[in-house]
């Protein structure tokens, strides 16, 4: 982007002039906003989307400066792409440069619930062996997947089961502890999603005070020279930084109790998993739960809090910066390690790390201290299964010629196969109903 123009950029996403969501504020030349948004139930009138370009002004006059127009006819049903999209000024004057956006359109007929009764109960079925082929072959429509399980599952209360099934077939193929979770798939996507859709309380109690705290700070916690104004600041941020870390950890480990009571059991059945597989391993069991609770919920919710619905607007640079620092040094300790000769100016944050090793092992055993399955904490009803199960049809029409290979040795995918070709059938009668 040209950033004399566009120095403060955001974008806001129109369909048919009306905006539906807005990015938040980046500094140019080359910001990153790394966004999703979700628009169901698009009208039938709308044949295109438009991304505007706005500069972010001072006493809040924005100013539009560009945009760019995607035709729906122009996107495959249901695949996903990721390309450069061109931006036309306003007016059209000059080279605006590019966005890079990943779409997925999906345009589908809903059937009644009803009728996606033979694929419900293939996918609960206790076994999962459907939702585990489909990890195998979905990759690209991993997170569609993941969201239309994890409704579905929650709404039949069985989310537990889901997750707890999962985890222990990742251990189970795992050679090395080292690696354990730390690739993309199936589970580690679940995982977030599952976390992310039911800590908000927990994150609250844990961490909000912190973040808020950093915020309003005047101080830095920047201990990295380059990013530095004066060297001299060093001391000063070093003792605010260890103070911020002292306050955020307590904070931590007395929350406990406000892991929802699910998440607490999936991170036991954890534990118990890799102690039964790696029995020799001292620390497998704590590395495996703050694999999950640190490294996947509570560093990425201090690192962007917005994303977490912990503050609405995004956060200053030196409050970012801060940020940053604070989830490099929990970490790290939720790793167990200190820091190394790589980062010199790191190694004055050691001795918290060997202060707070022994607490966070503490911590993490009474987190997941909930040996029997609780009630759900999910009410039953809520969602919109019919729209899940057809995104899993979807899926499965796309995917048909993978799903018929395999089926020739797994019996279960036989059943999956043809319950898949006789909803495609059904579809077809409602869509000439519809005509």
């Amino acid at each position: 982007l040209p950033f004399k123009l566009v120095p403060n950029p955001f974008c806001i996403i129109s369909l048919n002039q009306v905006k539906v969501a807005r990015t938040k504020v980046k500094s140019g030349p080359d910001p990153v906003w790394d966004e999703e948004f979700v628009l169901d139930d698009v009208p039938s009138d709308v044949l295109s989307f438009t991304i505007t370009l706005y500069n972010k002004g001072k006493r809040s006059k924005d100013t539009e400066v560009a945009e760019v127009t995607v035709e729906l006819s122009t996107l495959n049903n249901g695949d996903e792409v990721e390309d450069w999209y061109p931006l036309t000024g306003i007016p059209p004057l000059g080279e605006w440069g590019a966005l890079r956006l990943r779409l997925r359109y999906l345009h589908d007929l809903i059937m009644p619930q009803e009728e996606y009764s033979p694929m419900q109960q293939l996918i609960l079925d206790p076994s999962l062996e459907v939702v585990r082929a489909l990890a195998d072959i979905c990759h690209l429509d991993r997170m569609p997947l993941a969201n239309s399980l994890l409704r579905i599952f929650r709404h039949e209360k069985k989310e537990a089961d889901l997750l707890r099934t999962l985890n222990d077939a990742e251990i189970d193929k795992e050679d090395e502890t080292s690696t354990l979770f730390r690739a993309a798939s199936l589970t580690t996507t679940l995982m977030d999603l599952y976390m992310k859709s039911i800590c908000h309380g927990f994150l609250q109690k844990a961490i909000q005070e912190i973040v808020f705290k950093l915020l309003e700070a005047k101080q830095s916690c920047e201990l990295n020279p380059t990013k530095m104004e004066t060297p001299d600041d060093a001391c000063a941020n070093a003792e605010f930084l260890l103070q911020v870390l002292d306050e955020v950890t307590l904070s931590i480990f007395m929350s406990f109790d406000f892991c929802p009571k699910t998440l607490r059991y999936i991170c036991g059945c954890l534990q118990r998993s890799v102690m039964g597989k790696w029995p020799h391993e001292r620390f497998v069991r704590t590395r495996v739960v703050s694999g999950f609770i640190f490294l996947r919920l509570l560093c990425p919710a201090i690192l962007n809090p917005r994303q977490f619905n912990i503050i609405s607007e995004p956060a200053p640079p030196m409050a970012a910066r801060s940020l940053i620092m604070v989830a490099k040094c929990l970490q790290n300790l939720a790793n167990l390690v200190e820091f190394g000769g790589k980062e010199p100016y790191m190694e004055v944050v050691n001795p918290f790390i060997l202060k707070n090793k022994e607490r966070m092992v503490v911590f993490l055993d009474q987190l997941s201290n909930v040996p029997e399955k609780p009630e759900s904490e999910g009410e039953r009803g809520k969602g919109d299964p019919a729209r899940d199960l057809g995104t899993l049809h979807h899926i499965c029409v796309t995917h048909l010629k993978e799903l018929q290979a395999l089926s020739r040795s797994q019996a279960t995918l036989k059943k999956l196969v043809t319950v898949t070709e006789m909803l495609s059938k059904h579809k077809q009668k409602y869509l000439e109903m519809i005509r």
